[in-house]
């Protein structure tokens, strides 16, 4: 595709290959391609393709800038990222070290131990008291996550698998743009039905965005959008864990702000500083069962409204 007189590929894993995703995160998927691809001018006409690493590496052949979204699971976006490192192409996105280490729950922990709810390496004993939340190391979008209650409950959590404290609090991510500096775009809630993540309202306001910004710069490599998961306590915000892609509340940013966010990330790639945004109206992406929206996929769909 092309944006101007850039030529800009952009790849997003729900969309682009055959692979088997839950609907409902593939309908995520989905959300941030059609926002993306629109941003950069185009009309939406994506593929399936068995053979997808090769038609990535054939892309990358010919596309001056390169923006990969895939999930980290089995270091999957940070195969795609050494991809782009070894091409001639100019990744929008972080660096294949951050890739790395944010793949991993436990090496992310290792970063920001002190800003996070303590977290241990699963060993068939649990050193926290309970209730603790289990959670995959590399899983996305609160696949596999559990409330643990007892040493009974323990009993059915994999051996690879991380523990954590469970922490009181309102769930809530980050939209973040980073370049040689971190620039907060939009506080977003999580709106959760259980551990089931079924959308965000944006943008939202609170007080400790300092200690988002500070995880961000923990982390070598970050680079372009951000995505940062925490709690919101009484307290202070702890932060759960960094996305190092877009994440699913960039669907709603152009609404929500008046902006180009597939803009703002490209120039961010060359260099450019972003200009001050404002909010224009608060925005709910909502996740539902059904089969309209913005975009749907079987049995789910992602619908942007404007909210009080």
């Amino acid at each position: 595709m092309t944006h101007g007189n850039d030529s800009v590929f952009l790849f997003e894993y729900a969309t682009c290959t055959d692979e088997s995703l839950p609907p409902g995160t593939a309908v995520e998927g989905l959300g941030m391609f059609k926002t993306l691809y629109f941003g950069f001018e185009n009309p939406v006409s994506f593929y399936n393709k068995t053979d997808y690493l090769d038609v990535f590496k054939e892309h990358l052949e010919t596309a001056e800038y390169t923006l990969a979204v895939a999930p980290e699971t089995g270091m999957e976006l940070y195969r795609l990222t050494k991809l782009v490192e070894k091409s001639g192409s100019i990744n929008l996105g972080c660096r294949s070290e951050a890739v790395h280490i944010t793949s991993d729950k436990f090496l992310t922990y290792a970063k920001l131990k002190d800003l996070s709810p303590k977290t241990e390496l699963f060993n068939r004993h649990a050193k926290l008291d309970f209730p603790l939340v289990a959670k995959p190391c590399d899983g996305v979008s609160c696949e596999g996550v559990m409330l643990i209650k007892s040493e009974e409950e323990l009993e059915n959590v994999p051996s690879d698998y991380l523990l954590q404290e469970y922490v009181s609090g309102r769930p809530m991510s980050a939209s973040l743009l980073i370049s040689d500096d971190v620039r907060v775009l939009s506080i977003n809630s999580q709106e959760m039905d259980g551990f089931n993540y079924t959308g965000a309202k944006l943008p939202l306001c609170i007080e400790d965005v300092e200690l988002i910004v500070e995880a961000a710069q923990r982390v070598p490599g970050l680079f372009g959008y951000v995505g940062v998961d925490f709690i919101l306590t009484d307290e202070l915000p702890r932060i759960l864990e960094i996305n190092p892609r877009p994440t699913t509340p960039i669907i709603g940013l152009n609404h929500a702000f008046d902006i180009n966010i597939s803009e703002l990330i490209l120039n961010n790639g060359k260099g450019e500083h972003a200009p001050e945004i404002s909010p224009k109206r608060l925005v709910h992406v909502k996740k539902t069962r059904s089969e309209s929206g913005y975009v749907s996929c079987d049995g789910f769909s992602i619908e942007i409204e404007e909210t009080l």
